[in-house]
């Protein structure tokens, strides 16, 4: 049996949120922290000690340099908004798979870019709306779906 192979990311920005999605990362059995990017090699340094990545985690003082890494294979991207389109379509030409923090776009026309970049260049594309893939939400709408206990549900 083939072996799963280990997805290495990096995380481009130190974003708030971005705490909660590397201990995510770092807790998955196919996934490491591989590389973090600020605009600043301090913060990224100060990050990345915080946030438990490991010794060899490579440290850049910019994004590009996460980009421009060949051993990161995704990029998670917890940056504003207004920044996503950009970063986004670039990770996504630079052959890297992009996590994209919420929202994924300010418009319908920026998310239909960031998905045509990740589509030609053959790259997967992920939001982080986290409750939609939470065993909790399953089980929740099965109670909600028990139709003894609230009747017939319209919409939720």
């Amino acid at each position: 049996m083939a072996e799963t192979p280990v997805i290495r990311f990096g995380v481009i920005g130190c974003a708030d949120i971005a705490r909660k999605v590397s201990r995510a990362i770092s807790l998955a059995p196919n996934a490491s922290l591989y590389a973090v990017g600020s605009r600043s090699l301090d913060k990224a340094r100060n990050f990345a000690t915080a946030n438990g990545f490991p010794d060899g985690a490579k440290v850049y003082g910019s994004y590009e340099a996460v980009l421009d890494d060949p051993d990161v294979d995704a990029v998670y991207v917890p940056l504003p908004t207004s920044l996503h389109v950009q970063w986004a379509t670039l990770a996504a030409r630079k052959g890297k798979h992009v996590l994209l923090e919420k929202p994924v776009a300010l418009n319908a026309a920026e998310f239909k870019e960031i998905i045509e970049a990740c589509e030609s260049s053959g790259v997967q594309f992920m939001d982080g709306t986290m409750w939609m893939h939470h065993p909790r939400t399953a089980s929740m709408k099965a109670f909600l779906s028990d139709a003894h206990r609230f009747g017939q549900l319209k919409s939720v």
